[in-house]
């Protein structure tokens, strides 16, 4: 990245509205959402932060603070991610096509990552952009994490301690346990939220990026 363009980008990032509540940028109870891309673009345009899923996780969860953004639920969390099927090596990317677009999201593995397998590739809002090229979206990402034991099949886990997202071996139902939804390979963010409490459990790794849902963004 050229000096500019990043000093730019901080700038960029240190503009925006952040705080400790909940505020609902797109709707999806009262409309019909939007994709992720179009959600992004909005959020970036003004200066929010996209929740994380961890966020979320705490608003959901033991709590009633959903209700305060319940029409952007089920929405987009600002947790992207990207990971391949079980039993597979990372790679250089991990890729997946939209199959109502036909368009390739591209995750570009970190080299320290690459070999890894059983694992899910995470960066948070706002330090990615996504770079268009055509019919293909690149996550460039300023800091990639990694959560490790990423589990095989839908089920109840417990969550890492970083992002939220289900790890290890399934466990019983419960208060401190997430309900995982996931398919073979993916690249987008987690989906968070709804109005039953086994559904706001769900952590959502399956939904296709063009898929219109709501957006909740950090407010003062």
């Amino acid at each position: 990245m050229k000096k500019g363009n990043a000093q730019k980008e901080r700038r960029d990032k240190e503009q925006r509205i952040r705080g400790p509540k909940l505020a609902v940028l797109v709707a999806r109870r009262t409309s019909y959402g939007l994709p992720f891309e179009e959600g992004l673009l909005k959020a970036d345009r003004e200066n929010r932060v996209i929740v994380s899923n961890k966020r979320m996780d705490q608003a959901l969860i033991g709590s009633e603070e959903w209700k305060s953004a319940k029409d952007g639920q089920p929405g987009w969390t600002g947790t992207m991610t990207g990971y391949t099927q079980p039993g597979e090596r990372l790679g250089d990317t991990v890729e997946y096509v939209d199959p109502k677009t036909n368009i390739r999201w591209v995750f570009p593995v970190p080299q320290s990552f690459r070999g890894e397998k059983d694992c899910v590739l995470v960066v948070e809002h706002p330090d990615f952009t996504l770079e268009r090229d055509g019919n293909t979206r690149i996550v460039n990402a300023a800091k990639v994490g990694l959560v490790e034991r990423f589990p095989p099949v839908d089920g109840w886990y417990d969550k890492d301690s970083s992002y939220g997202i289900p790890s290890g071996d399934k466990v019983k139902p419960s208060e401190q346990a997430v309900c995982l939804s996931r398919t073979d390979t993916r690249v987008a963010p987690v989906v968070r939220g709804n109005a039953d409490y086994d559904v706001r459990q769900l952590v959502g790794l399956f939904s296709k990026p063009s898929t219109g849902l709501g957006m909740i963004v950090e407010a003062k």
